[in-house]
């Protein structure tokens, strides 16, 4: 018995050493690469599927983001979802859809073609802010926002960032996860850098692509390299500015990969031959994810030797239970800018406008408009926070209009006049959607020439007005031009005062506008506006007028009307109801049928019993870079005869 004992002990103590000593750590490192970093996600699903245990991240780039999120509990299939499920062309950059943006700020959107900031005092140095990544990366950390060191996450991580001011590697362990990652993914000029005191951050690509050093010094024992970078262009692929541009881009980041791959023992390279930085398309992703697994199975061989060199691990996650949805939230621009905005139609031939914006922060916003064209002015105003929901706006506009009046498709008025409009408005955004404002203006107008023929209204030389009005706005739609849902009503109540004569006159305007969805990309759109005049003789200037698309009315009170593709004169009480069907085909083409019924009158007794007009339009439109571009062809039993109208470029 005596001899048995000792040697239980000595065959006993194997097993007693393999359960006290500890097994080997993992660390995985997830190079640069843009869209082509989706690949990431294959390979974790492989070594998913091998049960390998990750013990230590660090990535560059988009190895950081995917390694980041992964660090706090995501799968490789719920990354797979929110890469799918992300609008990536709207997400890198900083546009947020209409129906997010707020009063006051919907009137400028989509209206000016460039804009370019000047002496700003906010740090922004890239074309993109970036906004829409941050506020994205934001969300998808929540739970995590409060970590401030990424030892202490699920999977302790790490990412690189480049440091303009020390031209050095920036090695990221402590502070907030999402700006970390966004500074990491930091494309120079292309995105704002992140400012953190003295450091100027970029892009990790530029220093090190590949940060195997950085999992090592974490305390990984096995390192996994997964490097998705492009290989070099030949001669042949380098005669554009483009492709010059990303060779530039790949010597950098391949230049500074850790030339001491001795310290890898899986180095898996993806194939991503046809793809590039921006190739977030979702047959890319699709392709890409996949190409992602295939590289890591060509490696079967070698991850099976590292599974077997640390045994049988349990290697389940506590896996986050739901994907957040992300909607961009706007974010009002405290720069200071210049817009340009150009457009061309077969109205007013051209037109140029030029806004210069000056932001003030709390004390409030100064802009000067200047318009060219046949519709000229000068604008100066002033925006006035009271508090957040309230604002008061002091304006004056001058400006010089030659416009034709037409009736029944013939030319009855050509004024040309000068008209300066001073107002003082009070607005409140009870919610982003909704608008309500009170106010006033003395609006004084100069004829310098009129021509008229029996049917128009004789127009005095001299007008001066004073005016008092309310207006509730609301909208929801998607977009400004080419819209799929959404609402927008606007109803109005304005009363005009006559100086000269002191005589009054007031006017009722509304428009209800819904869009709904029929049948994959075919939408109907109806709508119903109305306009009436309560007293006699209203001078031409506030007179109801009926025609165009809307884009660019040649006065406030302008009703649209699909057939007339001009303006024409109407009775004081009108009603028009509209109905479009819009159905969009390949990529930002729709074509639009439109139909419509206006009744006008002057008395409401027999109201009904107005005059008829009723149009229809056939119209091709393509949403272009340089604005909406849309032709068409119309009639309206008001002319009798077709008409033909084009418009390039954003209305203003």
């Amino acid at each position: 018995m005596n001899k048995i004992i000792p040697i239980l002990i000595l065959l006993l103590i194997p097993f007693s050493l393999a359960h006290t000593t500890p097994r080997k750590k993992i660390g995985i490192v997830l190079s640069g690469g843009g869209a082509k970093g989706v690949a990431h996600i294959g390979v974790i699903k492989a070594l998913e599927e091998l049960n390998i245990p990750i013990d230590y991240i660090a990535g560059t780039s988009i190895g950081a983001i995917i390694g980041g999120l992964y660090s706090i509990g995501y799968t490789s299939e719920q990354l797979e979802t929110i890469v799918k499920q992300t609008d990536w062309i709207n997400l890198l950059t900083d546009k947020v859809s209409r129906e997010k943006i707020p009063f006051p700020f919907k009137s400028n959107d989509s209206k000016y073609l460039v804009s370019f900031p000047f002496n700003n005092s906010e740090k922004n140095g890239g074309i993109i802010k970036g906004q829409n990544i941050s506020q994205l990366l934001h969300q998808l950390t929540e739970g995590y926002q409060n970590v401030t060191n990424f030892d202490s996450l699920p999977i302790p991580f790490a990412c690189i960032a480049t440091d303009m001011v020390r031209n050095q590697k920036e090695v990221i362990r402590f502070g907030k996860l999402s700006e970390a990652m966004r500074a990491s993914m930091a494309v120079p000029i292309v995105f704002s850098p992140i400012y953190s005191g003295q450091k100027v951050l970029i892009d990790g690509g530029f220093k090190d692509n590949l940060p195997i050093d950085v999992v090592k010094a974490m305390g990984a024992d096995i390192i996994i390299g997964i490097d998705v970078q492009s290989e070099l262009s030949d001669a042949d692929n380098l005669h554009s500015i483009t492709g010059i541009a990303n060779q530039l881009m790949l010597m950098i980041c391949q230049s500074s990969l850790d030339e001491s791959t001795k310290d890898i023992d899986a180095y898996i390279k993806v194939d991503v031959e046809n793809y590039n930085a921006a190739s977030f398309t979702k047959a890319a992703i699709d392709t890409l994810i996949i190409r992602g697994e295939n590289a890591a199975k060509a490696n079967y061989n070698t991850l099976l030797s590292i599974k077997n060199r640390i045994g049988i691990v349990n290697n389940k996650r506590n896996n986050k239970a739901q994907l957040p949805l992300f909607y961009p939230q706007y974010v009002p621009s405290n720069d200071n800018q210049l817009r340009i905005g150009l457009r061309f139609d077969s109205e007013d031939i051209a037109a140029v406008m030029l806004n210069i914006n000056l932001n003030k922060h709390k004390l409030g916003k100064a802009e000067m408009v200047v318009r060219g064209g046949k519709q000229s002015f000068l604008r100066t105003q002033y925006h006035f926070p009271i508090s957040k929901p309230q604002w008061i706006t002091l304006s004056n506009q001058i400006g010089y209009n030659d416009i034709f009046l037409y009736s029944h498709g013939y030319k009855i008025s050509n004024p040309t006049f000068i008209r300066n409009t001073s107002s003082l408005i009070y607005s409140i955004i009870p919610s982003r959607n909704l608008q309500i404002e009170v106010g006033t203006s003395l609006d004084y107008h100069q004829y310098y020439r009129t021509l008229v023929n029996e049917d128009a209204t004789p127009i005095k030389r001299k007008n001066l007005f004073l005016n008092y009005h309310t207006k509730l706005k609301y909208e929801t739609l998607s977009k400004r031009y080419f819209p799929t849902k959404g609402l927008k009503t606007n109803i109005s109540y304005t009363i005009h005062t006559d100086l000269h004569t002191n005589t009054a006159y007031s006017s009722l305007a509304t428009q209800i506008t819904k869009i709904f969805p029929i049948a994959l990309n075919t939408f109907i759109i109806p709508t119903i506006y109305g306009r009436f005049i309560f007293n006699d003789g209203i001078p031409f200037m506030y007179s109801n007028v009926i025609g165009g698309e809307g884009y660019n009315p040649h006065y406030e009170q302008q009703i649209p009307f699909s057939g007339l593709p001009h303006t024409e004169s109407a009775l004081k009480l009108l009603g028009n109801a509209r109905i479009q069907i819009r159905h969009k085909f390949h990529e930002k083409q729709y074509l639009t049928l439109s139909g419509n019924y206006a009744i006008h009158q002057n008395q409401f007794s027999n109201f009904l019993q107005g005059k008829k007009i009723h149009g229809t339009s056939i119209g091709y439109g393509y949403d272009s870079p340089l604005g909406p571009i849309e032709g068409f062809i119309c009639y309206s039993n008001r002319t009798n005869k077709l008409g033909f109208y084009l418009n390039i470029g954003f209305g203003f």
